[in-house]
């Protein structure tokens, strides 16, 4: 249990030391010894929402009036607010769960003693990459040439159609259009920027430890020589892979209602997006393959040799005859009857490549596509809808 007490630097890894959380703690909205998630979420949902809510409510863009699409119709912008920055936010608490299973390579002897100092290493590579300034002012000045285009291009936005008055406005757009260009859209853009960043680094974080002398059992019963747990590493993502959903469900739903899209048309851009969102979350676990490649080919042999030796030894005495003296194999409890050393080379034929878990795919596929269920409702009806699924079932 020795194992279990440095956490060798692992502790808020992915979260919490970040320049942008930093940022937050300094101006008193993180606290100090919490992420503070829900006060955060609460926050950036009222700043980008009611500056934008109240002053198109006051010059008559929200809910209707003089004209055709007013803010309340532009069901994006509000999934951005009250959806989908909430959950960027609130999923940081799930990144603590990340943190446990990096620990777990620790603690389950994965990582021995000779290749501890690599691995701190490797933690410090991720803790540096999570935790750049440089990186902080990549994702600011990529937000920021996003902003730039937006502002000259904004008469073409649609989703800033509501906000454009040239008749009282010398600029062209009211104040609400302002706040969504310049506060809204940066927000949504960075954080969706930090959680791509997030994913990659794990990904780099998982190429170095693969690189490891790990100490991987071919036997083991997670059919992964004990790496099975990270099957669990990217339902850690799925707060942020929902929360794009939801935003690109508003968008597509808005399109069809308000401006004659076939549901037929989003169909592609709906599974591109799906698959997207599993390859990234999923991608980071296929750095894995060549390592356990390797122990499958090589346990194979190994497993196969000894499987080999000990039915040799089981034809001579039981099928031959003969008297065998040397029959410490026959006789180690941890290997047992035929049955069971044929038990563990068909453990060793079904390791995994990668791994990933059907149950890990399917919640990723649920939050990317269930969002998208209710603009297939649009034209198809939700009876129809559930007929089809039962036939799928049934």
């Amino acid at each position: 249990m020795d194992r279990q007490e440095p956490d060798h630097g692992i502790t808020h890894l992915f979260v919490g030391k970040d320049p942008f959380f930093r940022l937050q703690r300094a101006i008193g909205l993180a606290p100090s010894r919490d992420l503070g998630v829900k006060r955060r979420a609460l926050f950036f949902a009222l700043l980008c929402w009611v500056p934008i809510v109240v002053p198109a409510s006051l010059a008559g863009r929200a809910f209707g009036g003089e004209i055709s699409e007013p803010l309340l119709l532009h069901f994006a912008i509000h999934s951005r607010c009250l959806i989908a920055i909430p959950l960027f936010i609130i999923g940081e608490s799930a990144l603590l769960r990340l943190e446990s299973l990096i620990r777990h390579f620790v603690v389950s002897g994965l990582v021995g003693e000779s290749s501890m100092p690599k691995f701190r290493a490797a933690l410090n590579t991720t803790d540096r990459l999570l935790n750049s300034w440089w990186i902080f002012a990549i994702l600011v000045s990529l937000v920021t040439a996003n902003v730039i285009f937006a502002v000259q291009q904004f008469e073409r936005l649609h989703e800033a159609s509501w906000a454009i008055d040239r008749d009282t406005d010398p600029v062209g757009l009211i104040f609400a259009g302002w706040w969504y260009l310049l506060v809204l859209r940066p927000i949504f853009s960075f954080l969706i920027g930090l959680w791509v960043w997030r994913v990659v680094v794990f990904g780099i974080l998982l190429l170095r430890v693969s690189k490891l002398d790990l100490e991987l059992v071919p036997v083991h019963p997670d059919r992964a020589g004990g790496l099975g747990f990270l099957g669990m590493a990217p339902q850690v993502f799925i707060p942020f892979i929902l929360g794009v959903s939801m935003v690109l469900a508003s968008h597509f739903a808005h399109s069809v209602l308000y401006h004659g899209a076939r549901v037929e048309s989003l169909r592609m851009p709906m599974a591109l997006y799906v698959m997207l969102a599993l390859s990234l979350c999923l991608g980071p676990l296929l750095v894995l393959i060549g390592k356990l490649k390797r122990l499958r080919r090589k346990a194979l042999l190994d497993y196969g040799a000894l499987a080999g030796q000990h039915g040799r030894l089981v034809d001579r005495r039981w099928i031959r005859g003969e008297t065998v003296r040397d029959d410490a194999l026959l006789n180690a409890p941890e290997l047992g009857p035929v049955a069971d050393v044929r038990s563990m080379h068909e453990a060793v034929s079904a390791v995994r490549m990668v791994p990933i878990g059907r149950q890990t795919v399917i919640t990723l596929f649920a939050a990317a596509a269930l969002p998208m269920v209710p603009v297939l409702a649009i034209e198809i009806p939700v009876i129809d809808l559930l007929k089809m699924l039962a036939g799928y079932l049934f």
